[in-house]
């Protein structure tokens, strides 16, 4: 986030939510079968771990699964740090090619 004269200017575009507000559960798959922790989750993209580096311009798909459904969405992943030394873990961000219609669970918003 940008500061200006110390204050933090949030830039996104829609709210983001931790997997426990959203019907989906936190370990996540990124094509074609890398394991990824969702760290959070909004209607344009989302925020991932991994101890596999990610390349940031790949194209790729995010599958999500939850008590009830399963869901799969496509995009790319935009840009990429490593989060952690020990153990490694990498963080990126992945922009969604469309948008991604997200059911609150009730009472965890």
């Amino acid at each position: 986030m940008a500061t200006v004269a110390g204050e933090a200017i949030d830039r996104r575009r829609t709210h983001r939510l931790a997997p426990g507000g959203t019907p989906w559960r936190p370990d996540a798959v990124l094509r074609p079968g890398q394991p990824v922790v969702l760290v959070n989750i909004s209607t344009h993209g989302a925020l991932v771990e991994s101890p596999t580096r990610l390349r940031p311009g790949a194209r790729t798909e995010l599958q999500l699964v939850g008590a009830a459904a399963r869901c799969s969405v496509r995009g790319r992943l935009d840009r990429c740090h490593v989060a952690r030394l020990e153990p490694l873990c990498y963080r990126g961000a992945m922009v969604f090619d469309e948008r991604l219609e997200l059911d609150v669970v009730p009472g965890d918003e």
